[in-house]
């Protein structure tokens, strides 16, 4: 039977992890029973462990079918994450690749703030913005995940200022397991597959060799328009003030543009182009108090926009330990990780207004009469270019490699130590289907008949060969484009980047004496990491267009329609060295069963800014038996990354009313990197107590405080923002915050001119921010039978709770300070309950999650006529059976088809149907059936 296990293993391994390398597992010398407590390289007890931690075992992130991370994200620390299914309240996907996965937020502090570890060693950044993909975690082999909330800079070094999530594997798995998973949700769409093996055999004598395969994949979410609640597309109008409040409309219309093309001048003016391109009346609709918006009628609203983007993922792992003796053990591992989404449709371009001149070769001749007989040159046509939309699509591709190797050992008895380097990189690559080339564009628009009747580019008649191959476009009425010319406006526009890191480290701890109440424990560790990241374009985004020889006016300042990027290089270094010690001064005394006090010191310096100190001080209290008093305080530090230090300029676009000239409009926003940042510096304080009564065992209890705050945080300055506007008008236009708008005209004139042509969005260490509030965790359980007897099975209860009434932040020193929590997409009180029941080989558990009512904004200024989003509840269900060897498992997610809260942004009221409609961290699937098989041998 051995053989055949340790045949299938191999045989497997070799088929799927060849190009895999080997990893470690545990050296027999190791004592078994002690397990190193996440966040101290010292503490062995988490119970002895000053700062706050909760511990998930594999059988609890088994509830949540999909991944491990998204089991994380239903708990009340993790509010604010970004996962597979996107982002809500009206935003779409970022520059970079962090919609490819899913990024861990505690606290809804920042994930950047947030550092990952895979048993104890930082893992590689996957995103260009620093974040690492949980996905990337080899979850067949995952035993547990241990999250402290509290900083812990000190020990791990930068990042870890709201705490730490540690993915701890089974090191030493043997035999072998698979997993079968499939999903859809009730509405038919949302497909997911999962297949996972993983496998583990003693090799070589002393050796080890562990390994898994995994590929996942989820068909998403095509459109907005597939869900009831969104289909209605709801938008905010007003501008949120008292006397023009934002009030939430449904069937929401730009009144100014068309599907097929509005006139909005000239002889055809209020009328629009049918789908045909015939010229019919245009119904504008019920207005409302934004202009351009209405409710119903003819208007234009973004549509196809994909709602959850369509994703498949692949990972690789493999790991081998082989022990020289019982002092030394040698250890290798591979990790390689490849995330896809595909046919992306979020690339909308913005509403125009194109100038169509008289002789248009696509005008029929009764509209050209009209023309003529006028004496009209040329009319405007609004229009949103749904249509071409519709063939552009988003492909992007994100594959990660790691690898580590290293020594581990013991030495004079008590003392081990660490030998490693790591290795990471991340290759990005985005491809844009389609793309419009504005020149190329406007070149195909303006379409007349040459001297034998053929329609052709005016251009080719005025300056023959400055455009070659240009094919006219008809843009009266939808779909009418020929195949020719949509392939001359067209141009696939792609960008890719390459993320490196190179990561040695060592350390050494031990007990070198111990005090009267107990050893004393030690230890110290230096590091030394160098990252670099290389990014390349086909479409630089500030790549200025050129319309020579083409008649047209007001032409836009980009090449492209949909955002590019442009190329960037950089590179850091980093080398750091730091200590922790736990001291004991109490043990078995009277109101003093223990006191410990545990202490950390690091310093690091920065290629890129210099030194950096962070420390931390905490202590454990057990006056009795049952209860324990823990706190820390420390000092805590995110240093800034690559892409906020040396990113290449980016361009998107933003509409906003501007209250310097009264214009709502459409402007191009830039945004780049800045080389002068310097690491945010945090303040952390916790303190709370551990109670496990006596008298009721199977009971536990745990609250905690927590307080962070940084005064120089790394922040956006966005000429957009609204704070940002009012702080450069009340100012008159001396405010630093005013470089970030530009502007053609001297300040002081408030015509519709002045306008901004350009909003800069740039990084400064200006941004205070700081959250504080109360963690609680209680479990029980209770056989049934200690009831009523001989009643089967036993009950579980366990819930976590978290108030965070705190989260403020302002974006420069002068700004109002805005308070995020209890705003739209973060509740001040969230818990998650579990209720759990086992007899003999059947389980059911049921997952309910609570979230709190939330303002519609964080901007207490604002003012909305709808009343606050009111408080939810989402419930899961999961049925296990086994079976000897398997395991069937059934799972209802969102058991009740609970709709998830609508609040569009309110930066997107001219823009209907932008974005997802849904507050960020509800469920937008709605009810989910899964269901699983697994394997174990």
């Amino acid at each position: 039977m051995r053989k055949l296990i340790v045949a299938l293993n191999a045989g497997v391994c070799v088929m799927a992890l060849a190009p895999a390398a080997w990893a470690q597992t545990t050296p027999a010398a190791e004592d078994a029973t002690i397990v190193t407590v996440t966040g101290s390289r010292v503490i062995r007890d988490g119970r002895n462990a000053p700062t706050p931690m909760t511990v998930e075992t594999i059988e609890q992130l088994a509830l949540t079918p999909t991944n491990i991370p998204e089991a994380l994200n239903k708990l009340p620390q993790f509010a604010g994450s970004t996962n597979n299914v996107g982002a809500g309240n009206g935003s779409g996907s970022g520059r970079s690749n962090i919609f490819n996965g899913n990024f861990i937020n505690l606290r809804s502090f920042g994930a950047i703030r947030t550092l990952i570890l895979q048993d104890g060693r930082r893992v590689p950044a996957t995103a260009l913005n620093g974040q690492v993909d949980t996905n990337t975690i080899p979850q067949m082999l995952v035993e547990r995940v241990d999250i402290v909330t509290g900083g812990a800079s000190a020990v791990y070094g930068s990042d870890a200022v709201t705490g730490v999530v540690n993915f701890v594997l089974k090191k030493n798995y043997t035999g072998f397991k698979a997993l079968v998973q499939t999903g859809i949700t009730e509405n038919g769409d949302g497909a997911t597959q999962k297949i996972g093996l993983a496998g583990g055999f003693d090799i070589l004598q002393r050796g080890h060799l562990t390994w898994s395969a995994e590929h996942f994949e989820s068909d998403g979410i095509e459109s907005t328009s597939d869900r009831d609640w969104s289909k209605t597309v709801p938008t905010y109008t007003g501008t949120g003030t008292a006397s023009s409040p934002f009030v939430l409309v449904n069937n929401s219309r730009m009144s100014t543009v068309s599907d097929g093309g509005l006139a909005t001048s000239g002889p055809f003016s209020g009328k629009q182009f049918a789908s045909d391109g015939t010229l019919v009346a245009f119904n504008p609709g019920s207005p409302t108090s934004t202009a351009g918006v209405s409710i119903g009628g003819d208007g234009s609203y973004y549509q196809g926009v994909t709602m959850v983007p369509p994703l498949r993922t692949d990972q690789f792992f493999g790991r081998f330990d082989y022990d020289f003796n019982d002092s030394v053990s040698f250890y290798a591992q591979a990790s390689y990780a490849d995330a896809h989404t595909d046919d992306m449709h979020n690339s909308n371009e913005r509403p125009n207004s194109y100038r169509i001149y008289s002789g248009n070769a696509f005008l029929t001749a009764d509209e050209q009469a009209l023309l003529t007989s006028g004496n009209t040159a040329s009319f405007q046509l609004g229009r949103l270019n749904n249509d071409l939309s519709a063939d552009a699509s988003i492909d992007q591709r994100t594959q990660s490699t790691r690898f580590t190797t290293g020594l581990t050992g013991r030495v004079a008895g008590s003392y081990r130590w660490e030998a490693y380097y790591t290795y990471g990189q991340v290759n990005v690559d985005s491809l844009n289907h389609n793309n419009i080339n504005y020149p190329h564009f406007f070149a195909a628009l303006d379409a007349v008949k040459d001297t034998n009747g053929n329609t052709v580019c005016r251009v080719d008649l005025t300056n023959p060969g400055l455009y070659p191959g240009c094919v006219p476009i008809n843009m009266f009425g939808t779909g009418n484009q020929s195949d020719a010319a949509k392939d001359y406006v067209y141009e696939d526009t792609a960008w890719a980047a390459t993320r490196k890191m190179h990561d040695f480290g060592a350390s050494i701890s031990g007990t070198p004496f111990s005090t009267w109440a107990g050893p004393v424990s030690l230890s110290a560790n230096v590091e030394y990491r160098q990252e670099s990241q290389v990014e390349t374009t086909t479409a630089d985004a500030l790549s200025v267009p050129d319309y020579t020889g083409i008649r047209t006016s007001s032409p836009p300042t980009l090449v492209w329609a949909y955002p590019t990027e442009s190329a960037m290089r950089g590179s850091n270094r980093v080398w750091e060295v730091g200590s922790e010690i736990l001291v004991p001064l109490l043990e078995g005394k009277p109101f003093a069963e223990r006191l410990a006090v545990n202490a950390a010191l690091r310093y690091t310096d920065y290629s890129t800014s210099g030194g950096a100190t962070t420390w931390k001080l905490g202590a454990v209290y057990q006056p009795v038996t049952d209860i324990r008093f823990r706190g820390s305080i420390s000092q805590d530090i995110r240093a800034p990354t690559l892409s906020d230090l040396f990113a290449g300029p980016s361009i998107t676009f933003s509409r906003f009313i501007d209250p310097h000239t009264g214009v709502s409009s459409t402007v191009n926003v830039e945004r780049t990197g800045n080389p002068d940042l310097v690491p945010e510096v945090a303040k952390t304080a916790t303190v709370g107590f551990l109670y496990q009564p006596s008298q009721l065992p199977r009971f536990a209890l745990s609250i905690d405080y927590y307080d962070v705050k940084i005064d120089n945080a790394i922040g956006t300055i966005n000429g957009a923002d609204a704070s940002v506007l009012q702080e450069c008008e009340s100012s008159n236009g001396t405010s630093p915050v005013c470089a970030s708008i530009i502007r053609p005209l001297p300040f002081s004139d408030t015509s519709p001119a002045n306008y901004p042509t350009l909003i800069l969005n740039g990084n400064l260490n200006l941004a205070q921010t700081y959250t504080r509030g109360v963690d609680m965790e209680a479990s029980y359980n209770i056989k049934l039978a200690d009831i009523v007897e001989k009643l089967p099975g036993k009950l579980d209860f366990r819930l976590l709770y978290t108030y965070q009434p705190i989260l403020k932040a302002r974006t420069f020193p002068n700004s109002s300070l805005v308070n995020y929590a209890g705003a739209v997409g973060l509740s001040k009180s969230r818990a998650t309950l579990f209720v759990g029941y086992k007899a003999n080989t059947f389980s059911a558990t049921v997952q309910a999650r609570y979230y709190s009512e939330q303002a519609r904004s964080e901007n207490e200024f604002l003012v909305f006529a709808d009343p606050p989003l009111k408080s939810t509840v989402y419930a899961d269900l999961n049925l296990t059976k086994d079976f000897k060897k398997y395991q069937v498992t059934f799972n209802i997610s969102n058991m009740f088809n609970q709709d998830p809260r609508i609040s569009p942004s309110t930066t997107r009221v001219g823009t209907p149907g932008t974005g997802n409609p849904a507050v960020a961290g509800d469920e937008v699937m709605g009810r989910t059936y899964t269901l699983a098989l697994r394997y174990n041998y």
